[in-house]
């Protein structure tokens, strides 16, 4: 075998090569640089931090010959198989501590874009449209606000299996509730043990991504991104009355959510009832 034979099946996608016996340490050490270059000819479009890694398939045999071996890189793999909302969550609060310039890298961005954009977004808003690459470049534009406009999302699996009341409540199945409590529950002072309201979860039920503060918003800049969440806010405010838009104003993110949904519908249309189980 030689380094141009090497190169060719590193470049025709071969996960394995072997340096035959008897091959003399200089053109093994040919080899497995032409058998890399060749497999990184495949992953040209591919940021650092989701190449594959090339190495020893374990130790050379007794007659010196050895095989190298292209290990699935994990982080790569994790991103084909994200599933919900949640798992595409923590896949970016990990990627964001493992690449050196974190999230904010176009590079990483372009790569992660289709997967994420398939994921959709659960949210406070019932009518939630948008997927999670939405919601992370949501997120890059927050700069130092207390948090990004809109809708919040949501742990997905502290509700798993319940069927959806509000922007909030939910019904667990798994709880028995009677009739009497059903019919108190509407009265001051009493609730429903079948009714679960995220709020009363840890952090509000607020499912977190990394925060990006003004390094977000000069990334974005820079990236010539441009922030359509905010022009359709500031169309929201404009089509509402002042004296309404104060009182949603004050009302937090019940009002966002109000004075902002019907504009957000208006280009991107979902919802959902049922929180599926994974």
């Amino acid at each position: 075998m030689s380094a141009r034979e090497a190169y060719i099946a590193g470049s025709s996608g071969s996960k394995e090569y072997t340096v035959t016996k008897g091959t003399s340490p200089e053109d093994a050490q040919r080899q497995v640089a032409a058998f890399t270059a060749g497999s990184n000819t495949v992953q040209r479009d591919t940021p650092n931090i989701f190449k594959d890694q090339i190495n020893l398939a374990g130790p050379p045999d007794d007659e010196g010959s050895f095989t190298l071996q292209v290990e699935k890189n994990p982080l790569k793999e994790r991103l084909k198989d994200l599933k919900n909302q949640d798992e595409a969550f923590q896949f970016i609060n990990d990627l964001n501590r493992a690449n050196p310039a974190g999230i904010l890298d176009r590079d990483v961005l372009n790569f992660i874009k289709a997967p994420l954009t398939g994921i959709g977004a659960f949210t406070t808003d019932q009518n939630e449209g948008r997927n999670v690459y939405q919601l992370l470049l949501n997120k890059i534009f927050q700069g130092d606000r207390e948090q990004m406009r809109g809708a919040q999302p949501l742990f997905q699996g502290d509700v798993a299996g319940m069927r959806r009341l509000g922007r909030t409540l939910f019904r667990d199945p798994n709880v028995d509730v009677s009739l009497a409590q059903n019919l108190l529950s509407v009265l001051p002072g009493f609730t429903n043990p079948g009714v679960v309201n995220v709020r009363d979860f840890p952090g509000g039920g607020i499912s977190n991504l990394p925060e990006f503060g003004q390094a977000g918003l000069d990334f974005a800049k820079q990236q010539g991104f441009r922030d359509y969440g905010a022009t359709l806010e500031n169309l929201a405010k404009l089509a509402v009355p002042a004296p309404l838009r104060a009182v949603l104003s004050d009302a937090g993110q019940m009002g966002d959510d109000l004075l902002f949904t019907p504009f957000r519908n208006l280009f991107n249309i979902g919802g959902e009832e049922e929180v599926e189980e994974e």
